[in-house]
């Protein structure tokens, strides 16, 4: 496969990134922007995406197959968390900071990153395999996740609504249009499809916007990120390349599944230790050092692999 279009793809995601960050560093671009934004791009242009990705693909699904599909995504993000889980144990880490680092392993970019990643090597099917993954992530994270920041110290507890949030409602649309098939206006195509493309520029602006407030020097310092963004950048995206190929003949599927389990730490850790009453800056820094990073390892991976 080429993947010159891939290089193409991840050079602009710096770029469109350091926009973000230096919007933030240099006051442009405040805390209101990224929380009113990120709320725009996942409730609006992502969910858009996740629809267009069913209206644009050919794929025709058996309820085994599609059980199947669940089967492989709901492994890898269980694999994720399960190698995160068994190397917080083992680690001597303090207290206070193990169940973050459990998540900052754990936790994938499943959609800010995963998806455009995705739809530019696999086109729609990938994006609607990318959408179904919302929901195991939506319950694992939601579950076990909020459980793991309150055993380890944090404060609330677990809501109902946090699970059913606007992109698993999507996804559940886009389930229900690519099973039943309605026919859809033109229009309704049109506008969907331009919502769609504002989804990756957007979310990479708002990915480096939100991580202006963290010091670079300071996430590049701390030798516990680095360990934690080699649990989710590597080690996780080969354990799922090893057990997943077991479970499906689908190379997409794989692909995009590894892909998942390659991404760097969603934004929505540093959201949940602030709801909970944790280290926040230590989360902020494990996304900014992984997200970092994965402009490397991912391009990487995908060579070794496609």
């Amino acid at each position: 496969m080429d993947l010159s279009g891939l290089v193409v793809k991840m050079i602009i995601f710096v770029v469109l990134m350091v926009i973000g960050y230096v919007c933030a560093k240099t006051g442009v671009a405040g805390a209101e922007f990224t929380k009113t934004t990120s709320k725009l791009v996942i409730n609006v242009f992502m969910s858009a995406t996740i629809i267009n990705s069913v209206l644009n693909t050919e794929l025709s699904l058996t309820g085994a197959e599609l059980g199947r599909i669940m089967l492989v995504l709901s492994a890898a993000l269980v694999l994720c968390y399960a190698l995160a889980a068994l190397a917080a144990k083992l680690l001597p880490m303090e207290k206070e900071h193990g169940a973050l680092f459990e998540l900052l392993a754990a936790v994938p970019n499943n959609m800010f990153i995963a998806l455009p990643v995705a739809e530019e090597l696999f086109g729609s099917v990938a994006v609607f395999y990318c959408s179904l993954s919302c929901i195991p992530y939506n319950l694992i994270l939601y579950t076990y996740g909020v459980w793991r920041l309150k055993s380890g110290g944090g404060e609330g507890g677990i809501k109902l609504r946090d699970i059913i949030s606007v992109p698993l409602v999507a996804t559940l649309a886009a389930l229900l249009i690519f099973l039943v098939k309605p026919p859809v206006p033109a229009v309704a195509r049109e506008l969907i499809g331009s919502l769609s493309g504002a989804t990756m520029p957007l979310s990479m602006i708002v990915i480096g916007s939100s991580l202006g407030s963290v010091s670079l020097l300071d996430a590049f310092k701390n030798w516990w990120l680095y360990l934690s963004s080699f649990l989710r950048l590597l080690l996780a995206p080969a354990l799922v390349w090893l057990v997943c190929s077991r479970l499906t003949a689908d190379p997409v599927l794989l692909m995009t599944a590894v892909i998942i389990a390659a991404s760097p730490g969603a934004v929505v850790v540093t959201v949940l230790t602030i709801q909970y009453g944790r280290d926040a800056v230590f989360t902020s820094e494990g996304i900014l050092h992984s997200t970092v990073l994965s402009m490397l390892t991912i391009p990487a991976i995908v060579w070794l692999l496609v």
